[in-house]
């Protein structure tokens, strides 16, 4: 069955300014592509509404066309319409690298900003954690012990240790910062990303911090949670991949 956009695909293009006009449609389209907005089997408006939508002439919009065409994106099918296609595999190949390499532009970032803020948590913890706050965590790791071929559970366990951590710290807008970011970090935490590679070397690292803050030792704590999250970060997206070109 054709599935067509609907009016949300309408109100997502936007019209084009820059001087190469078709090749700015172009990036729209496969963006809405990456996004999963738009996927295979879905029919394009017709090019009189594209030409409207885009604010350009409907050669601008047929250059577009042709240009997808020929990466396998796009096909015409005469008297019905302009439809999208994943099927080749050239396409397929293409779509999915540009899909991770966006995946792992914004892992990369995702653990810069983790990098700013955990080892101080750490640190923190390591001042203020309390009878209940250890116990905690120790009960947290014991659980991940158990469950490293899990990758789910292993997941949950993983946000669930560095959420108690800043809970240790005793500062409570602390707490709810680490909170309120959880859905972002939850992106370094993918099941994509989870193998047990990954389970064994976070337990590792959770382990290690766990004696520092156990110790009241604010500086190792700090240094600790530095080298696990460059360890994890460097497992999933080696340095090759997240240096800026």
């Amino acid at each position: 069955m054709i599935k067509k956009p609907g009016k949300s695909l309408t109100n997502t293009l936007k019209a084009v300014t820059k001087t190469k006009l078709h090749e700015q449609i172009v990036i729209q389209i496969q963006a809405l592509i990456d996004k999963g907005r738009l996927k295979h089997g879905d029919q394009l408006p017709p090019e009189r509404e594209l030409a409207t939508i885009f604010k350009v002439s409907r050669h601008s919009v047929r250059e577009a066309i042709r240009t997808l065409e020929q990466k396998k994106i796009l096909k015409s099918r005469p008297g019905s319409g302009t439809y999208i296609i994943l099927e080749g595999e050239s396409s397929v190949v293409e779509f999915l690298a540009r899909a991770i390499n966006q995946e792992k532009h914004t892992l990369s970032e995702i653990f810069q900003f983790r990098e700013l803020l955990e080892p101080q948590i750490a640190g923190l913890a390591a001042q203020n954690a309390t009878e209940a706050d250890l116990s905690s965590l120790q009960e947290i790791l014991h659980s991940q012990q158990k469950e490293l071929d899990n990758n789910a559970t292993s997941k949950d366990l993983d946000q669930d240790f560095h959420r108690a951590l800043a809970k240790a710290t005793g500062n409570a807008v602390l707490l709810q910062v680490v909170e309120l970011l959880d859905h972002i970090f939850l992106k370094s935490r993918h099941a994509y990303w989870q193998r047990p590679q990954r389970n064994r070397l976070s337990l590792k690292g959770h382990q290690e911090i766990f004696k520092a803050v156990k110790n009241e030792d604010s500086k190792t704590a700090r240094e600790l949670m530095t080298g696990h999250l460059n360890a994890i970060r460097e497992l999933l997206i080696p340095s090759n991949c997240h240096k800026k070109t």
